[in-house]
């Protein structure tokens, strides 16, 4: 079973299921025989050994599942490309040297805007640059010589390089018409009634959060934490389950990043600033918002490798504050603790497959009518009461799954409580701090 198969499909029927990822892609977890190529690599840079070196790093890079990196080798020369989301990059690395770069956007027209956007971009980058190429291209650039040109430092170049410009050419197309797209090519269109189902999923979702936020009985001023949990568990919940492109990913990073810094604002305007960016969604078009939805390979994760004890600390100093809000009947910001938890957990961290795969579960259960809305008629609720037998199946399904890389992961059915949707989310996101996480010895 590859890797994506484990992440965004599921186990008990992937032969009826639609073809739909969910979630950020994350290359934190690879095979042994990458992280080997991995170690020989930095071995060979030491010997220099240069293109064995490199040779070794772009095998490390590559899922063979998906073919994401491709090389070819003449004459003592490498070249290779990779794919990121809708971006290609392309390189070479000969006579000492490494290059490589990625072309964004045609330049119909220059114009003063975009060039300056361009010139403020290149501050927030470490190892690239953005330039016009002499065919008037848009393109970002990293070039290094082979003796500082270390596996870890091309790593991270690339990355950068690669992250960049996956994210920029839909900001920068969208916001200047002088500009025209680019090899784009291998991106997989996305079919219209998927993209329809994620539109009218992004309006409810964000007009029932708003309406909460307005007219909900819990005091904004006095009870703003509260509120946080509401309008980022909608964020992060919708950054998973729809997975847009361009200007709408860009929102939710840029909502995720205000709130986080510590800039002194109160929590109080952090949220109002939150509502106001989710109320400027509320009037994405339809066709514009339809541009966003495309499927696509990558070759780098954003997300930071997590660690299962620091996943279940930050899940037990959370969830104990949705306690005050159940008892005293704010059920909608109650359960938006436990959602904000799954939310910000796979919006922020690369967690072990296993764990992501129950946080997938969690949104599979509890967001039922938009997975059937996408086509996957699976139910997890019978005569108007969850279906006990069906959540111990799929959790069944997922044990057995990884019993051979985890042999001691056992999700704990009986951990769970179906009295109702608050109750029952709070007791499943509990339930995934109780596992045994360990690998099986090699």
């Amino acid at each position: 079973m590859n890797f994506f198969s484990k992440i965004f499909t599921n186990k008990t029927s992937t032969d009826e299921l639609p073809n739909i990822r969910f979630g950020r892609f994350s290359d934190s977890y690879k095979t042994d025989d990458k992280y080997d190529a991995w170690d020989r690599s930095l071995e060979e840079f030491e010997q220099k050994k240069y293109l064995s070196c490199y040779r070794l790093f772009l095998e490390y890079l590559k899922d063979d599942a998906t073919h994401n990196v491709m090389t070819t080798e003449k004459n003592g020369e490498i070249s290779f490309e990779m794919l990121q989301g809708s971006k290609r990059i392309t390189g070479k690395i000969a006579n000492g040297r490494i290059f490589a770069e990625a072309k964004i956007a045609i330049v119909k027209k220059t114009q003063i805007g975009f060039l300056r956007k361009l010139v403020e971009l290149n501050f927030g980058l470490k190892y690239c640059r953005y330039a016009l190429d002499p065919e008037n291209n848009i393109t970002i650039v990293f070039n290094s010589y082979f003796i500082d040109g270390s596996p870890y430092k091309l790593y991270y170049a690339l990355k950068e390089l690669s992250t960049h410009a996956d994210k920029q050419d839909d900001i920068l197309l969208k916001k200047f018409d002088q500009l025209e797209s680019i090899n784009n090519g291998h991106i997989r269109s996305i079919p219209q009634a998927e993209k329809l189902a994620k539109y009218n999923f992004l309006i409810e979702e964000v007009k029932d959060v708003i309406y909460e936020y307005d007219f909900g009985k819990l005091n904004k001023a006095t009870y703003p934490g509260g509120i946080s949990y509401l309008l980022l568990s909608c964020v992060y919940k919708l950054d998973y389950l729809i997975k847009p492109e361009g200007p709408t990913m860009d929102a939710f990073e840029v909502i995720h990043g205000s709130f986080f810094k510590n800039n002194g604002d109160p929590v109080t305007k952090k949220n109002l600033d939150i509502a106001k960016k989710l109320r400027k969604l509320i009037k994405s078009e339809e066709d514009s918002f339809s541009g966003e939805i495309y499927e696509v390979m990558s070759t780098f994760g954003i997300t930071a490798p997590t660690s299962y004890a620091q996943y279940a600390s930050f899940v037990e100093g959370e969830i104990k504050n949705m306690d005050w809000y159940k008892e005293n009947k704010h059920p909608k910001i109650a359960i938006s603790v436990p959602s904000y938890i799954v939310g910000y957990s796979l919006f922020s961290f690369a967690l072990p497959t296993p764990c992501k795969e129950l946080l997938h579960l969690y949104y599979r259960i509890t967001e039922n009518t938009y997975f059937q809305n996408l086509g996957i008629a699976e139910s997890f609720m019978k005569h108007g009461k969850f279906d006990s037998r069906k959540i111990k199946k799929e959790l069944s399904q997922i044990r057995n799954a990884y019993k051979s890389e985890y042999p001691l992961f056992a999700p704990n059915a009986k951990l769970l409580e179906y009295s109702d949707l608050v109750t029952f989310a709070r007791s499943f996101v509990l339930m995934t701090t109780s596992l045994d996480m360990r690998r099986a010895k090699k």
